[in-house]
């Protein structure tokens, strides 16, 4: 199966990658990745799924996801070269059309969850100390595990955030990379922005690891 393809059904992990994540200082990356997981899936918890709108997904993504997530170093690593050839204004208007495609994307993934879990391992550091690999393992409702990594790094303000997640040895930012370099070859950064203001995007499924 193309990586594309299965990255469409690894969407809902990796929703449930970011909301364990917390923008607060921390001198230990895996319990910043380990705090806000039960903020999150109490908030969820609280009410049935028929209860559950799309205004309470939203608001639980801004709060606790986009917050964790370094939005100008995500945009860069999903852009790639085309990143040093886009105008400031256009850097700038990418950042925000990305960040409202992340917000509307986890918000619809949020509809898939039913009782999965996320544990946390091992947390492995730079030899500068200032970069992280949080491991975890993502267990269905079913039994299945994918296994997930966290990358965070610590910013000038001494925060630990994600610059990338990695779901079954598939990496977020290089397949957002590879599909916007795809779509790049034949057309212009503002062509692809506004097809990323405009196209629909679909529920995701939950994801399924072969036996």
């Amino acid at each position: 199966m193309h990586p594309l393809q299965r990255f469409t059904g690894f969407v809902a992990s990796l929703l449930l990658v970011f909301a364990s994540l917390t923008a607060s200082a921390s001198s230990d990356p895996k319990q910043v990745v380990t705090d806000a997981t039960t903020n999150v899936i109490t908030a969820l918890e609280k009410t049935k799924p028929a209860q559950r709108t799309p205004e309470m997904f939203r608001e639980l993504v801004t709060e606790y996801i986009l917050p964790a997530i370094d939005q100008e170093k995500i945009a860069m690593g999903a852009l790639g070269k085309y990143w040093r050839i886009a105008t400031p204004d256009e850097r700038s208007e990418f950042i925000k059309v990305f960040r409202e495609r992340q917000l509307n994307t986890y918000s619809g993934a949020f509809k898939a969850y039913d009782g999965q879990e996320l544990t946390f391992n091992d947390t492995r550091f730079s030899p500068e100390g200032d970069r992280a690999i949080v491991k975890g393992q993502f267990t269905q409702s079913g039994g299945q595990t994918v296994p997930v990594d966290f990358r965070l790094y610590k910013n000038d303000d001494g925060d630990w955030l994600i610059y990338d997640a990695i779901i079954a040895g598939l990496s977020m930012v290089k397949t957002y990379r590879t599909q916007f370099t795809d779509q790049l070859q034949n057309k212009s950064i503002q062509d692809l922005l506004t097809e990323l203001r405009t196209a629909p995007i679909e529920a995701p499924e939950m994801p399924t690891v072969a036996d």
